[in-house]
């Protein structure tokens, strides 16, 4: 067996091979909370649908990629003028704790205008789940989101396969030709419960203890989310990345960088300032911007701080 291989079971029948774990996915899913394996979490009867699919799917052409060539409209002004995102561009949110970055996802999630919205919360506290979900998210959010919650205390295979089956049911959304946005919280969770697998089963720590194998996941997972095929839809992706003591070289945050399309930074200064949302423009760019806007937007756009 290679590196990266895939191993299925046999079926009960002996007469082929599975394709892998099915788990539901459809329009039916839209309004429910469920865990990593598909199972509901809001009391409400198993998803009714027919339709199923794999975790995993295979990697995207990349020539057959839409270009990013549309404005995402996300609800918050400090992002559009000043960090403008473009349909199909997949973004990280580096913050700490308690600067405001739930507050500023659940804006998004609300207003950003998409015709679908998964919400993968991954790793969080139980009440936090909870909270951002009837509290932040609001009914009005709700209704047009797929929630999988894969809390704290679950296994770090089940967080792991929660953030694969979020962006599984993006992936479906989009080749239904809709427009999805992906909020992945956090990709610093995901990342942790790979490093719990991959030292259990012997790989050697690396960089601060992640084994290498964790930054071979990070990629995988991202390059998923995107633009599909001319005509079809797309995958806009925030992902946050929690900085721990606010160090922007953490080792996930410095591979996220490289990976993603872009970041914003939330600073603790302006939080403690009571500013908010507390973006840090200076330390965030988005990639895609400059493709986007006309010359006279990003001439306003520039930032210039004069020191008397």
């Amino acid at each position: 067996i290679l590196p990266g291989a895939r191993v299925y079971a046999r079926n009960g029948h002996g007469d082929g091979l599975q394709s892998g774990k099915q788990l539901p996915l459809g329009p039916a899913l839209l309004g429910r909370v469920l865990d990593g394996g598909g199972k509901p979490l809001d009391g409400l009867p198993a998803p009714d649908t027919l339709e199923t699919g794999a975790l995993i799917t295979p990697p995207f052409n990349p020539l057959q990629r839409t270009p990013i060539e549309h404005v995402l409209d996300t609800g918050v002004r400090a992002i559009n003028a000043l960090l403008t995102v473009g349909r199909g561009q997949r973004m990280g949110l580096f913050a700490g704790s308690g600067v405001g970055k739930s507050v500023l996802l659940g804006m998004m999630a609300r207003y950003t205008r998409a015709d679908v919205i998964v919400v993968g919360l991954i790793g969080e506290r139980g009440r936090e789940v909870k909270d951002f979900i009837e509290n932040i998210l609001g009914p009005d959010g709700r209704a047009r989101s797929v929630v999988i919650a894969a809390p704290a205390e679950v296994s770090p295979l089940l967080r792991m396969q929660g953030a694969a089956y979020a962006t599984r049911i993006a992936e479906d959304f989009r080749d239904r030709g809709q427009h999805v946005l992906l909020i992945m919280d956090s990709l610093t969770r995901y990342a942790m419960a790979q490093r719990e697998i991959a030292l259990a089963i012997g790989e050697p720590p690396a960089t601060k203890g992640y084994p290498p194998s964790v930054f071979a996941k990070l990629p995988a997972l991202g390059e998923r989310a995107g633009n599909g095929i001319h005509g079809g839809g797309s995958i806009t992706a925030f992902y946050t990345v929690l900085t721990e003591g606010d160090d922007q070289q953490d080792p996930i945050a410095d591979s996220a960088r490289a990976i993603l399309d872009g970041h914003i930074v939330l600073s603790r200064r302006l939080a403690e300032a009571g500013h908010y949302p507390a973006i840090d423009i200076e330390a965030s760019i988005s990639r895609a911007m400059t493709a986007l806007i006309t010359e006279q937007h990003y001439a306003l756009s520039r930032i210039r701080i004069c020191r008397c």
